[in-house]
């Protein structure tokens, strides 16, 4: 507990302009927001001065983008990693993280929650990988952001909703020199109306929108006291093509709130905040990050097939996704693909000879059709085939 001060809440109010969206600021002393393009679900890198912590990690298929946005930030060791809810799309991507050799110094998760049982909990598992334990937040907790300035403060958990998780989100504003942000997680109407019920100061110059714009969100009331300069949403029109919700983003407009779409860039969008002014630069992945020539020849006998028809290839930091089980193979560190050659990867299922080893349970079950993909680096599918 000792990255956790308890106190009364104690928020600041500014008056916050929002300028030059159009255009990437220098990083400097600026805190940073990368939201990650992680489909329909949640991946926040925050970087304030050396501090940098991961808020959700989307679902296991986006780990590329996620390690691209790290990259492009410089980051290559996480203080915290917090968790908003046990939702897939927010907590996918935990068994990758905590399985990968990126440092984590603690895991945080809302103190509220139904149905989920704390050691079968996705923090305490991931934790558990790293033989660390979890802290449970509720609010009035306060996280420092290492010698920043910079602080997290916990608005929600305070009571258990009884109806869903969404409701139980972790929702924290951060608080720095440089302007505020609110992550407010995939809470609901009614913890909106909790929140302003209480009269918390939710001014901030970024809103990450919660529950990726549905329409049980952001009323016109909760919009206003936000006031912010610039929503960013997460989602993906073609996961949930009713979000964002039209209404959500003419509430947000209507009280001066700019909106931008995780979806606009194949990374994500990159937001830097100094001086109370947020900017945005849309993030696409780096030249040379393509998996040119390589495809999906063959998935059969429990054995997935690689094919290259162009150059030697270097699959380090690529995976393949089983859509049934929702299971991520990670490529070994030097696994490369010559050209013109096939890899071969078996799992439990496989019969006969294969070149490496994908030890997940119901990956191509005999009697179950799935779906493998392959994706590049920074997280790109590159192929897909069904299984028969």
């Amino acid at each position: 507990m000792k990255h956790i001060l308890r106190a009364a809440a104690a928020w600041l109010t500014a008056a916050l302009l929002l300028g030059g969206c159009a255009g990437a600021a220098d990083a400097g002393d600026a805190v940073e927001l990368f939201a990650v393009n992680v489909g329909k679900g949640d991946a926040l890198l925050v970087r304030a001065g050396d501090y940098a912590c991961l808020i959700d990690a989307g679902k296991p298929w986006a780990m590329g983008r996620v390690r691209c946005a790290m990259e492009r930030l410089g980051v290559d060791a996480l203080d915290a990693v917090f968790l908003t809810h046990p939702d897939d799309d927010h907590a996918g991507g935990l068994a990758w993280l905590a399985e990968s050799d990126i440092p984590v110094g603690a895991w945080y998760a809302s103190g509220a929650f139904i149905e989920v049982k704390p050691k079968k909990h996705p923090i305490a598992k991931a934790a558990a990988a790293r033989d660390q334990e979890p802290v449970w937040l509720m609010r009035g907790d306060r996280i420092p952001l290492g010698d920043s300035g910079a602080a997290f403060t916990v608005l929600a958990p305070f009571e258990t909703f009884p109806d869903k998780d969404d409701n139980n989100s972790l929702v924290m504003l951060l608080e720095s020199p440089q302007g505020r942000m609110l992550f407010a997680g995939d809470m609901e109407l009614p913890l909106e109306a909790a929140l302003l019920q209480k009269g918390d100061d939710l001014s901030c110059a970024v809103l990450k929108v919660p529950n990726h714009a549905d329409d049980d969100t952001v009323s016109a009331a909760f919009a206003r006291a936000c006031a912010a300069r610039l929503a960013v949403i997460s989602t993906s029109t073609e996961e949930k093509p009713e979000t964002p919700d039209p209404g959500v983003v003419a509430r947000l407009e209507a009280a001066g709130t700019r909106c931008a779409v995780t979806q606009e860039a194949e990374i994500g969008l990159l937001v830097a905040l100094r001086d109370g002014e947020p900017s945005l630069e849309r993030v696409d992945a780096p030249d040379g990050a393509a998996l040119e020539g390589v495809s999906v020849a063959s998935v059969e006998a429990g054995v997935i097939t690689l094919a290259n028809d162009g150059a030697d290839v270097d699959l380090t930091g690529c995976s393949l996704y089983s859509a049934r089980s929702d299971a991520l193979f990670p490529f070994p560190d030097g696994t490369v693909l010559p050209a013109g050659g096939a890899l071969s990867v078996g799992t439990p299922s496989a019969d006969g000879d294969f070149d490496l080893l994908w030890d997940a349970k119901k990956v191509l079950n005999k009697s179950k059709a799935d779906e493998i993909a392959l994706y590049d680096r920074c997280g790109r599918q590159v192929d897909a085939r069904e299984t028969p």
